[in-house]
């Protein structure tokens, strides 16, 4: 039987789950979890904890008290774990980094923008991936929703986070400024060599021969080629993997076993 514990033993304090949130690593010891863990937690017993009991309490935490970017990734694996497509965490999009990316018939961007967070770089963010997606939404808690109106597109959808909770409350329009080249510079030399055979990688010549929505129909399957088999691990595994750890998983593809016990 798997070892919990009350709410009434946590020594819930705002700075203490922030600090031990941000100190979580999937690969600490079983004594390092122990002792980051005693620094947050009232509880007698935590030397009779097995290490996937304590990785559980880590997550337990975390997802339930933290407010950070963190949970909000993992609020979105489970928003979207049970349709048919692929996604991936953490994409390169220009000089910016897409927080969550789906892929199906259209590509679909989520940056996230936490209650930890600032909305200092959204301006430049959200222009970054209006040049590479078919539909792009901010992720948003609550307290950020009046601000980013005034800075997001006007087809940029909106989720709002609250109380653990996803809501769409603005659907995102198809984008309409997609730039043909900004996508280009998202494909590897290996890509390049793949999906456009006899171009010696060449991104002037492969911009005269293919048209704008033919190119943006061999990004999305280029990136759907790319994280496919990630994504397809995380889906197999789901049911063993803690929910704060599933960006771990889909980065590693590592079975959860040898992580947890």
């Amino acid at each position: 039987m798997l070892r919990t514990i009350n709410q009434e033993q946590f020594s819930i304090d705002n700075i203490a789950v922030t600090t031990l949130a941000r100190s979580y690593n999937i690969l600490s010891s079983q004594v390092q979890l122990k002792n980051l863990l005693s620094s947050v937690l009232l509880i007698n017993d935590i030397n009779k904890f097995t290490k996937y009991e304590l990785h559980n309490l880590f997550n337990e935490i975390i997802y339930k008290y933290y407010n950070g970017e963190t949970t909000v990734k993992a609020l979105l694996v489970k928003y979207f774990i049970r349709e048919r497509v692929v996604a991936a965490f953490e994409i390169k999009s220009n000089k910016s980094r897409i927080d969550f990316l789906r892929i199906n018939g259209s590509t679909m961007s989520y940056e996230i923008k936490s209650e930890l967070d600032t909305l200092l770089k959204l301006k430049k963010q959200v222009n970054d991936y209006q040049k590479l997606f078919d539909y792009n939404y901010v992720v948003i808690d609550e307290k950020h929703l009046t601000n980013a109106r005034e800075i997001i597109p006007s087809q940029y959808g909106i989720i709002s986070v609250c109380n653990g909770k996803l809501s769409e409350i603005l659907k995102a329009k198809k984008n309409i400024f997609i730039c043909a080249s900004s996508q280009l510079n998202l494909f590897t030399k290996k890509e390049l060599e793949y999906f456009f055979e006899g171009m010696n990688c060449d991104k002037n010549k492969i911009l005269k021969k293919y048209s704008p929505l033919k190119l943006n129909e061999i990004f999305r399957a280029m990136l759907k080629d790319r994280y496919e088999k990630k994504w397809g691990f995380l889906l197999e595994h789901r049911r063993e993997i803690l929910p704060i750890d599933y960006q771990f998983f889909f980065n590693n593809n590592i079975l959860p076993s040898i992580i947890y016990t």
